[in-house]
């Protein structure tokens, strides 16, 4: 069973702000005008707030540190209930389980709910993500909007390694655009023991 403590941890590259100003005018297609940021979304199955990060007590973890030093941190992010699935819908959707139906893994996600991924896509942002888990398989319906959802995992596994993961963001990253990025990345390994 998953426990309550997921942590998330979303961190948007380069600048932009978190101001309340007005909404800014859109494009004829939809789009914001003017620069927009790329977006990584990493999300960590089953991991307390503080045995991670710059707040951890009792653990170094640089690597996590550095990439959260250049991007945007939210420190109080709180699962909306302790499984993967479920919890993941409510970040996709914005919406809590009463809203977009999932209350347990091995569930589907309605085609008529909106999802982050179709929302920034239409903003004319490249979409991909890579996820450790089957729990999040493409049939679930969390794939929708992304232009690469890479679920795929080793044969035998219900699960891929954060170096697996790590790599197939590092491939993602690397595909050549002018258009920003929304990448959205999934590690399962802190979710044993």
């Amino acid at each position: 069973m998953v426990s309550a403590g997921m942590l998330l941890a979303a961190l948007a590259a380069g600048a932009g702000g978190c101001g309340r100003g007005t909404e800014p005018s859109r494009t004829t297609t939809g789009a914001l005008p003017g620069p927009r940021p790329s977006i990584l979304l990493v999300t960590l199955d089953t991991t307390r707030a503080d045995s991670i990060g710059p707040d951890a007590t009792g653990i170094g973890t640089p690597s996590f540190n550095a990439v959260a030093a250049r991007g945007r941190l939210f420190r109080q992010a709180y699962a909306t209930v302790p499984e993967t699935l479920p919890s993941h819908a409510s970040m996709m959707t914005g919406l809590y389980p009463a809203g977009h139906g999932i209350h347990e893994n091995a569930r589907r996600l309605a085609d008529a709910t909106p999802v982050l991924a179709e929302q920034l896509k239409g903003a004319g942002y490249r979409t991909a993500a890579v996820v450790a888990s089957f729990v999040l398989a493409k049939r679930f319906g969390l794939a929708r909007g992304f232009d690469a959802y890479d679920d795929r995992l080793p044969e035998g596994r219900q699960d891929r390694t954060a170096r697996e993961v790590t790599d197939a963001g590092l491939a993602a990253l690397e595909a050549e655009s002018a258009a920003p990025l929304f990448l959205w990345v999934h590690y399962w390994d802190p979710h044993h023991p």
